[in-house]
């Protein structure tokens, strides 16, 4: 049974302001300790989203860290998908715009897993679908870790939270195409108009025409499945319940960050614009449901439970619809039992408010 540390969005107010509010979940998991070099963990948001987690919140954090006597750094991982965080050089750029400089957080921001994205450390896990994790290596030489994750859904995971964001947001671009590997997909060639959108969202060169038709080589492909939303005609097709895999591999995946950082990475989830996709997505579509809070812990199995409860108790309230399970119609709980089950984390959790 782990603790989780919550405070309400009904409780944020002109004296109890959600910096307040970080400020005192962050003092609940102490994993600093001073001349410790902390990564802070964020997603930037992709350029053109605009719901991440506010510039001004990671900034109270570099500045906590930095009175606890630790070294902070801000940093996030290159991505799969073609956009502006394929590469170190385009994510600094977009984290930038996005309000993420030395100038508003007083610290560096880092490219963690390096320019190409191809800088990790191996981490063996064991587990029933991934032997080996490679985790962004300014992440697993660090000494501690505060990771900041915008709960949310996701069109694969369900919901995003610590769990996916040290599964998916910690790997380096070898790291992510392992748990992405059973999305690879196929082509309804009779559909298909061969107009070449595909060709040009993907940036493996792993689809090509042939004979007019659109083709999957593979062998290149890394099934991060961006190339879907890029057909106008619903002719790329997905391998059947191939996200129950592609999250019992996110859970596993988790444990090479936590492996490398034992007892020393505390974990605040923003439960907040509760936006049906990911901050990946280059735009914000409209809340599902209401802002929730803020939760800490140091399990993050348990900070990901704890928040889909209380997503499910918020939606309960309003009607809106049944769970976050029926935002994508796919159960998160997948990949946090993957993860309690290898060791990454606890599903039980008392909640202290």
């Amino acid at each position: 049974m782990s603790k989780v540390f919550f405070r309400s969005a009904g409780e944020v107010g002109p004296t109890n302001t959600q910096i307040d509010q970080i400020k005192e979940l962050f003092r609940k998991i102490p994993v600093v300790e001073k001349d410790d070099l902390v990564a802070i963990k964020i997603h930037p948001g992709e350029y053109g989203n605009t719901t991440y987690v506010r510039p001004v919140l990671i900034r109270t954090i570099t500045d906590l860290v930095k009175e606890a006597g630790g070294i902070p750094f801000i940093t996030d991982t290159t991505v799969l998908y073609s956009g502006k965080r394929f590469n170190g050089a385009d994510m600094l750029w977009t984290a930038a715009v996005n309000g993420f400089t030395f100038g508003s957080m007083n610290a560096p921001f880092i490219s963690a897993d390096g320019l190409l994205g191809d800088d990790s450390v191996k981490v063996p896990i064991g587990g029933e679908y991934i032997d080996e994790i490679t985790v962004a290596s300014a992440i697993a030489k660090a000494d501690a870790m505060i990771m900041i994750s915008h709960c949310k859904g996701h069109p694969a995971s369900g919901f995003g939270g610590a769990v996916k964001n040290l599964g998916m947001g910690c790997l380096d671009k070898e790291g992510k195409a392992k748990v992405h590997a059973p999305g690879k997909p196929d082509i309804d060639t009779e559909s298909c108009t061969g107009c070449g959108k595909c060709i040009r969202t993907c940036p493996w060169d792993a689809i090509y025409l042939e004979n007019g038709k659109a083709f999957v080589n593979k062998s290149m492909c890394k099934g991060e499945l961006s190339c879907i939303g890029s057909c106008s005609f619903d002719s790329i097709m997905p391998p059947e319940n191939c996200t129950n895999e592609i999250q019992a591999r996110l859970g596993e995946a988790a444990l090479g960050p936590v492996k490398l950082l034992p007892g020393k990475i505390g974990y605040i989830n923003w439960v907040f614009d509760l936006t049906p996709g990911c901050d990946c997505f280059n735009f914000s579509a409209p809340a599902f449901a209401g802002n929730v809070g803020m939760l800490a812990s140091v399990d993050p199995v348990a900070i990901d439970k704890a928040s889909i409860d209380l997503i499910n108790k918020k939606i309960g309230e309003e009607g809106c619809i049944h769970s976050i399970k029926d935002v994508w119609g796919i159960d998160p709980m997948i990949h946090l039992e993957y993860a309690a089950k290898i060791g990454v984390g606890s599903l039980g959790y008392s909640l202290d408010v």
